[in-house]
């Protein structure tokens, strides 16, 4: 590779940085994580470039994570620097690019030297003060998107591996065993390539992800032509009445909200049928109010209602 030949660590280019490009489930939920720094640690997994290599424990069960590519690549595609997923939406690139229609499969070289003559490139852009030429940002979210975002940090996949000794049944560190006591899963959901994953191609967790988009139902109207009420459930007090009726009211005009904290849970009301109708097909799997993906049904008579 061209960046071995060169010997001095300050001319070369290379990555160097203070903090990582990470997602809020890497990062962990501890808000005094203690994080290492190592210059020119390891080889990015994408480029092969040496880069600037983070090191730090997400939480008290959490095992160790690292920066596994350099945060040139991590810009191109707009990913986590250690679980690749995109930082916006917290999906699979190949989910992300297949709902949003970006072909981006082929704006980054697989070769070494084109892939390394590349990131350089982009290297000098930012350092020149030129933005990255990325489709990301600009593209709306559309129901894909919204269906399947991750609107909360998901800290469990922090969680250590799963001891190998126990599933051979050999381990006997018991509950001083710092892994997992778990069988390891098998299947596609094992055979995961991190190129593969940056890329977006052949990647069996976005092909999961996708498969489930399709097979969400959609909300079927009742027979009533007298509901108008759409029930939403999964509220918290981060939610208010306003915020409802901020969502909502660009459906239809709005009769009534009535919220009942006791249930976590509110009942919005329209003037008119077509208004419900409207507001259950826009946002029905997709409603996501501060954050908060909520539940959306069609509400029941009063007579029919059950406990």
């Amino acid at each position: 590779m061209a960046h071995r030949l060169l010997r001095d660590a300050q001319a070369d280019g290379w990555e160097r940085s203070d903090f990582p490009i990470i997602c809020e489930s890497c990062l962990g939920d501890n808000p005094y994580v203690r994080m290492t720094r190592a210059d020119y640690d390891k080889e990015c997994k994408i480029c092969t470039r040496p880069f600037t290599v983070f090191r730090w424990r997400p939480g008290r069960d959490a095992r160790y994570k690292k920066t596994e590519v350099c945060q040139t690549c991590c810009k191109l595609k707009n990913v986590c620097q250690v679980c690749l997923l995109d930082l916006e939406y917290g999906l699979p690139v190949q989910v992300r690019d297949t709902a949003l229609a970006i072909n981006s499969n082929d704006a980054i070289p697989k070769s070494d030297v084109n892939r390394e003559y590349f990131a350089e490139e982009h290297d000098r852009r930012a350092r020149a003060g030129i933005d990255y030429e990325s489709s990301y940002g600009k593209v709306r979210p559309n129901d894909t998107i919204l269906k399947l975002q991750r609107t909360t940090p998901y800290y469990k996949r922090n969680r250590a591996h799963v001891c190998s000794f126990y599933a051979r049944g050999e381990c006997t560190r018991g509950a001083e065993c710092p892994y997992r006591h778990e069988m390891p899963v098998t299947g596609e959901l094992s055979q995961q390539n991190i190129k593969d994953r940056y890329y977006g191609v052949n990647d069996p967790v976005a092909l999961k992800l996708l498969s489930k988009a399709g097979e969400m139902p959609s909300l079927t109207a009742p027979e009533d032509e007298s509901i108008k009420t759409l029930y939403v459930g999964g509220l918290d007090a981060r939610i208010t009445e306003q915020d409802l009726r901020d969502h909502f009211y660009a459906h239809g005009e709005i009769e009534s909200i009535r919220m009942v904290l006791q249930r976590a849970c509110a009942f919005v009301t329209y003037t008119t049928r077509e208004g419900a109708e409207k507001a259950a097909e826009e946002l029905a799997n997709k409603l996501v109010i501060k954050g908060l993906r909520l539940k959306l049904m069609w509400g029941k008579p009063q007579g029919i209602q059950t406990r």
